[in-house]
């Protein structure tokens, strides 16, 4: 299972971390300025989590203290309790009307379906099936406002050590699934003319990125999680191991998505120029206050401007990484080593979404059939 973050619980005056190790819960806590680390052999799950606070924690304060006070007992929230605590939160953080709206969009679409549920009990199955009965009505756009009110609310607990996970992490978004497929399989890349005249319509960090995407075929996301610690320019390698979404890092991905990508020389002359706008400290490229990026959003916005002002047919700021692909791969590049840069989990995955960009005139495919035939051999009647 996925880590859980570390669970602070503090008995009778003993401050334990609950941590999870090898799918066991395990404890880490002082006792007379001793350090004291042990599993306690409960599998990290919830039912796991309440016997290592009801039974085991106590058993333990009771062996080291003459005398023990239990904490109060825990809440057990709905999701009507705490989204209440957090829309009140909420009132110093957005405008009026924005908060106003959100809350009817939880009391017509949420409350009805979860409110009395005990926030700890909800399933992906059951919020991906309450997702896909929304999608029926309300189009995908409108859903994602209704799944980021859940979305935050359920991150919230988690950041108060209600949950330990995020239900709806584990569901596919509907603007992930209105996507999946334009962005895998319904490829558009640019024509080297193309992105010559994109170029040219660019202009600061905006410039950097499209060079920076175009020569490294980096997702979006992962760009602009990228730091200048992850670069090593003496070793031309850009290390990718998280992604930035909502203003967040997070994995990447997938596990083959955590990778290392050979820096080549249009890359990082677009780090070199980017350089000379943020300093080589702290993120490669961030908004006009010098924060990190919420979201790649505003970026694929800036990049429509582009292409409109560049009289070049609409594509997604994703057709970036495609252009990479297709472009190494018209041009004989090893598809596996494109596959490693991509962050593919295998060749397969390529070869399935940029097949049709391998492309070999006669002269080149009667030497590899000459070349074929030579490793073969001969049969011997």
């Amino acid at each position: 299972m996925a880590k859980q973050k570390a669970i602070k619980y503090n008995y009778s005056g003993i401050k334990f971390t609950i941590k999870e190790r090898h799918n066991k819960w395990w404890l880490d806590f002082y006792f007379n300025k001793k350090r004291v680390r042990r599993s306690t052999e409960c599998l990290a799950n919830k039912d796991g989590l309440i016997e290592v606070k009801k039974v085991i924690i106590p058993d333990i304060a009771l062996s080291l203290l003459d005398h023990v006070t239990p904490p109060e007992a825990e809440k057990e929230w709905t999701l009507d309790d705490f989204s209440t605590e957090y829309f009140e939160l909420q009132k110093s953080q957005l405008r009026e009307h924005t908060l106003e709206r959100n809350k009817a969009h939880y009391d017509n679409h949420i409350k009805p379906y979860f409110g009395l549920r005990h926030i700890d009990t909800l399933k992906p199955i059951e919020l991906e099936k309450w997702q896909n009965e929304k999608l029926k009505t309300y189009k995908p756009q409108t859903v994602q406002k209704f799944r980021s009110i859940l979305y935050s609310i359920l991150d919230k607990a988690v950041d108060n050590d209600i949950i330990t996970k995020n239900p709806l992490s584990k569901v596919l978004s509907p603007k992930l699934l209105k996507n999946f497929k334009n962005k895998e399989e319904n490829v558009d890349p640019f024509t080297e003319d193309e992105l010559s005249i994109i170029i040219k319509h660019a202009d600061g960090y905006m410039k950097n990125f499209i060079k920076f995407m175009y020569a490294t075929g980096i997702r979006p996301g992962e760009i602009i999680a990228l730091q200048w610690d992850d670069i090593d320019f003496d070793r031309k390698i850009i290390k990718v191991y998280k992604t930035r979404m909502r203003s967040k890092e997070g994995d990447t991905k997938t596990l083959a998505s955590t990778r290392e990508v050979d820096l080549l020389p249009l890359a990082e002359n677009a780090l070199k120029e980017q350089q000379k706008i943020t300093g080589d400290k702290g993120y490669i490229f961030v908004n006009s206050s010098k924060e990190p990026f919420y979201s790649h959003d505003i970026i694929g916005v800036n990049f429509n401007r582009i292409l409109e002002k560049s009289g070049i047919k609409a594509r997604v700021l994703y057709n970036l990484r495609h252009t990479f692909a297709s472009q190494l791969i018209s041009k004989g590049a090893d598809i596996v080593w494109v596959s490693k840069m991509l962050g593919h989990k295998d060749v397969s995955i390529t070869l399935k979404v940029y097949t049709k960009f391998i492309e070999e005139d006669d002269e080149k495919r009667f030497k590899k059939i000459e070349k074929m035939g030579t490793i073969l051999g001969t049969v011997i009647e």
